[in-house]
Formats: structure tokens, C-alpha cells, sequence
């Protein structure tokens, strides 16, 4: 008796549905045994950005070249750098910048900076600039009056005020201490010839007290 052609033709679609199942379950294993490798180990890993998260999904660092350097962003506001570095940015877990590393290299020159922020501007720095020419400019350190953090960015820039510099400019080594204005009121030098002195300024900027007095003179 000769085989009926449609229960042939099911029958085979059975067994390529069964084939395809069997495939298809192979493959989701091989993902699975791949994505579970105990300690995967990577000698090199190249990457234009990096970006760190909590558990939650917040971004607390961003490690970026150049071109994907991301904008400051403070309260929910984006806002534009004068220069956009490679580097480091970290966030806090609401999102605002707090800090970061900054390697800026242009046709002026390159400048490396460390800095951590208070809620609305640059709270202490270290930092190097060097020159077009290739030679070194400056290094040190900064720390600038907080200002109130109801204060908007722009604002606060415009207020801001560096109160603490430790610095070695063009070989001369610096501390020096300023007021709330942002006036040098006390400074302590070594200069790149080897002379050493103290001077205290007043709120105009002249020298009312030098040590040695020989070194007292107004700026």
C-alpha cells in the first residue's frame, strides 16, 4: 500500500522542527558557558570611553579621550568647557561632577590638572602647565574659597577666589595666602637666584612688613 505523501511531509516537518529546537538550545548553552567563564583576564583592553557605574545603573567615573570627553554637568545642567581634556571625570551619585583628571595638550600647550570640586566650582587643585616652547611654566597647588552652594555655576565663578597657592613659576617657589577677596596678603619666596623672604601685604597690596627688611618693596 503506497504511503500517504501528506502524513510523509508532516512527519519530516516534525523532525526538522525537533532539529531546529535542538540547535537552537545547543547555542543558547555555548552563550551561556561563555558568559559565565570564572575570571575573565584581558592583558589589553582599548577603548575610546569607559564609563564606572553603581550597581544601580548611576555613572560615578568616566574614563574618556578627547572626542568623548563628556561636558560638565551640575543639577541637572550641561555645561561648556573652555578646553575639552582627555582624562578622568567623577560624579557623585546624583550625577553632579565632582572632580576629575584633566590632560589638556594644544598648540598653546599642555596642562595636567587633579581637581576635586565643591557643589558649584573647583574646590583645590593640583596642577602643571608647560609652554608651546616645550619648557615648563608652573606647577602647584590650589585651594579656593568655597562659595555658598544656593549659588548658581556661573555666579560662583564669577566669585570665586583662591585663598591658598603653593607653587614653584618660571623657578620661583611660592606659598602664598590671601584674603577673602582674593587679595595676596602674605607671601613666602625663594627665587630662582636663592634669595629667601617673607612679606606681609595690606588690603592694597603693599608690602608693611619684609624680612629681611632689605627685601621690602612695593609691588
Amino acid at each position: 500500500m503506497p504511503h500517504d505523501p501528506t502524513h510523509r511531509l508532516l512527519r519530516e516537518m516534525r523532525l526538522l522542527r525537533l532539529y531546529a529546537g535542538a540547535l537552537t538550545l545547543a547555542f543558547i548553552a555555548v552563550l551561556l558557558t561563555a558568559f559565565k567563564a570564572p575570571d575573565p583576564h584581558f592583558q589589553r583592553l582599548s577603548v575610546e570611553r569607559l564609563d564606572i557605574v553603581d550597581a544601580d545603573g548611576a555613572t560615578r567615573v568616566v574614563l574618556a579621550n578627547q572626542q568623548r570627553f563628556p561636558p560638565p554637568m551640575l543639577n541637572g545642567e550641561t555645561f561648556k568647557r573652555a578646553v575639552t581634556p582627555a582624562g578622568l571625570v567623577f560624579y557623585d551619585r546624583k550625577g553632579n561632577e565632582v572632580g576629575g583628571l584633566a590632560l589638556t595638550d594644544v598648540e598653546a600647550g599642555k596642562v595636567s590638572a587633579l581637581a576635586f570640586d565643591n557643589p558649584n566650582m573647583d574646590a583645590i587643585g593640583l596642577m602643571t602647565r608647560i609652554g608651546a616652547d616645550g619648557e615648563p611654566i608652573s606647577s602647584g597647588l590650589q585651594i579656593n574659597q568655597a562659595v555658598p552652594s544656593h549659588v548658581k555655576v556661573l555666579d560662583a565663578a564669577k566669585q570665586a577666589t583662591r585663598r591658598i597657592a603653593v607653587q614653584n613659576q618660571h623657578n620661583d617657589a611660592e606659598i602664598l595666602l590671601a584674603d577673602a577677596r582674593g587679595k595676596d596678603r602674605i607671601r613666602l619666596r625663594v627665587d630662582r637666584t636663592g634669595d629667601a623672604r617673607i612679606e606681609v601685604l595690606d588690603a592694597d597690596g603693599r608690602v608693611v612688613f619684609s624680612a629681611p627688611e632689605a627685601a621690602a618693596r612695593t609691588p
